[in-house]
This record gives C-alpha cells, structure tokens and sequence, in this order.
C-alpha cells in the first residue's frame, strides 16, 4: 500500500547535521538528539501519534561519490 506523503525541502545548510521533525507536509520540530525532537514534537502536537510523525537525520554535507 502506497501513501501520499508530503516532504518539504530540508535545506542542508541550516538543518545538517541535526534532527528534523516532519508532520503535516512541515518541519515541526529539530534538534541535536532524537529524544530532543520527540519531546519538542509531542509538545507542538501533543494528540498526533507518533506513526504520523516522520524523524529524519540531516547530513551534515552531500557527498557525491563517483564510479571511475
């Protein structure tokens, strides 16, 4: 089963390197910890579950890797 999921465009230079939030198709909470943005998360929307919240982990820089 597929879902219709809504990312917004996490900017690596403001977010890398910490945890983001998203819910709603929005960056609801970040933080240097995963505990940090559920606390923060569960704070904001304290009645969503977490199911419906998505926890990414930003790079810190992109890395492109090339095949020689």
């Amino acid at each position: 089963m597929k879902r219709d999921v809504s990312l917004p465009i996490i900017d690596i230079k403001k977010y890398g390197g910490r945890q983001v939030a998203i819910a709603e198709g929005k960056i609801i909470a970040v933080g240097d910890t995963l505990a940090e943005v559920i606390r923060i998360a569960k704070k904001r929307f304290p009645r969503k579950p977490l199911n419906e919240i998505r926890i990414f982990s930003v790079p810190k820089t992109l890395t492109v890797i090339y095949h020689v």
